[in-house]
């Protein structure tokens, strides 16, 4: 299986989602944008040209290039996370703009949100430009900044913060869609 994270909005959440899925799916997690990632999970690579490999998750930097293009359009699953703010939902439909060409497999990870109303304007704003897209919903939590300094995954966190029960129980759902449905 190959996962694709990505937004050409940075700071929405990508590589904490990165390196959650691929810690607990016990897969490789390859970034070719600059992170702490080699340092928390044994399985993580930075390479500026990634190569294509199954069990995988890639977490790839706010951009597009040539060396990515062929691993988003053979992803089982293009992830785009997105912050319920103007520029995120911009910077997220420009992403799904360019990622739809080669892939139409796309989860949106709706992050940050603190309201219903936040939750509504990234799901019906994206939703009225891209048909068929899967979200999953994701309440501001200090989780995401967490995961990356204590090198845990979202599983992991639960197990000393019940205060993450609501997120981690979304992204248990994510984890299954990503199973079940590929």
């Amino acid at each position: 299986m190959i996962i694709s994270i990505i937004n050409f909005k940075g700071g929405v959440g990508k590589t904490p989602f990165a390196f959650s899925i691929a810690k607990d799916l016990k897969f490789d997690l390859l970034s070719n944008d600059y992170s702490s990632i080699e340092n928390i999970y044994d399985r993580a690579k930075i390479e500026r040209e990634p190569q294509l490999q199954d069990n995988c998750v890639y977490d790839f930097g706010g951009f597009v290039d040539k060396n990515i293009t062929h691993i988003l359009a053979k992803s089982d699953f293009v992830i785009v996370p997105c912050k319920p703010n103007n520029n995120s939902i911009l910077q997220t439909l420009k992403t799904l703009e360019e990622v739809s060409k080669d892939n139409k497999n796309i989860i949106i990870l709706n992050t940050d949100f603190k309201t219903d109303k936040q939750k509504k304007l990234v799901k019906d704003t994206l939703s009225s430009e891209f048909e068929n897209l899967k979200f999953f919903n994701f309440k501001h939590s200090t989780i995401l900044d967490n995961s990356i300094d204590y090198g845990l995954s979202f599983k992991e966190l639960l197990k000393s913060y019940s205060n993450y029960k609501n997120f981690v129980a979304e992204y248990k759902n994510l984890l299954k869609y990503i199973k079940i449905d590929k």
